[in-house]
């Protein structure tokens, strides 16, 4: 029986990610039906949404990748994570931090790079699953404290 190549690269990721997710102190459940994410994952009893994606190499430069993005709302998904099949790796991004359509990013090392480009360019080595759960929590506050702030103070009381 044949299967569709990107199906299989899209359970290969899931996988992966749930497993890294587990090293990092997740408790991590799958999702059954139709849903904008993937997996949910319990950090800290705060539930995060994430959104699996296989991350495509870009032939021209292939230290580079992307994570296709456009289909998602704000609301749908908490963190994407990246999975990098020829590297056998994971990266994460936080929902607010990723681009209209898609969200780049470049597995050569800090040192590898020009000072300027370093500064510039989205590393793997810094997309780490804390920090995109920092980032997460910390859009989180502040939507809480506008909510809060902007709420009518005849509501309040």
């Amino acid at each position: 029986m044949n299967r569709n190549t990107g199906h299989v690269d899209g359970e290969e990721a899931e996988l992966a990610v749930a497993a890294h997710l587990v090293r990092q102190g997740c408790r991590v459940s799958h999702t059954h039906g139709l849903y904008k994410y993937d997996l949910v994952a319990d950090k800290d009893d705060e539930l995060l949404r994430v959104q699996v994606k296989k991350a495509n190499q870009n032939n021209e430069k292939p230290w580079k990748y992307r994570l296709f993005t456009e289909q998602y709302q704000g609301g749908q998904v908490d963190i994407f994570a990246g999975y990098i099949v020829e590297e056998d790796n994971v990266f994460y991004v936080a929902f607010d931090e990723v681009g209209r359509n898609n969200f780049r990013v470049n597995t050569k090392d800090r040192a590898e790079l020009s000072d300027h480009n370093a500064s510039e360019a989205n590393l793997l080595e810094d997309y780490t699953f804390e920090r995109a759960f920092r980032q997460y929590m910390t859009n989180t506050e502040t939507e809480e404290q506008n909510e809060t702030s902007s709420s009518d103070p005849v509501e309040r009381q």
